[in-house]
């Protein structure tokens, strides 16, 4: 009887300690979250089309540099300090310097993000404006 008795109280020793070690053990370190790029710095570009004037699906005027070259797209949006910048080089060929930014992804919850007819070209900050021909042809 008296070895049960000093066997049952190692055993609960053992136990009781081996639960205190396992309690005080650290979870598992959680991986880190993802790191979200920053934004690129906008490169600069020269970039010669012809501006024309489109409307957004807000109803909006933007203008664009169609059939662009010298960048990687055919299409560009154009961004001025002043939007009669842009708006009084309508119909001409120009030629365009200053930072691109590329589109990035829209929002999970825009109803435009699932229409693959959305268009989202990459924008264009205009610095300097130059004139190469009256008309696109």
């Amino acid at each position: 009887m008296m070895l049960r008795y000093v066997t049952s109280t190692v055993v609960t020793c053992a136990l009781a300690g081996t639960v205190s070690v396992v309690a005080q053990q650290q979870p598992p370190a959680s991986p880190p979250p993802p790191k979200e790029e920053a934004p690129k710095e906008a490169s600069k570009a020269t970039l010669t089309g012809c501006v024309a004037e489109a409307k957004t699906t807000d109803g909006a005027t933007a203008y664009v540099l169609e059939k662009a070259e010298g960048g990687s797209a055919q299409l560009y949006v154009l961004l001025g300090s002043t939007p009669s910048e842009i708006a009084s080089n309508v119909n001409k060929k120009v030629e365009v310097t200053g930072p691109v930014r590329e589109p990035g992804a829209p929002p999970a919850d825009e109803g435009a993000a699932a229409n693959p007819k959305v268009l989202r070209p990459p924008v264009m900050q205009v610095e300097s404006v130059k004139v190469v021909a009256e008309s696109c042809k």
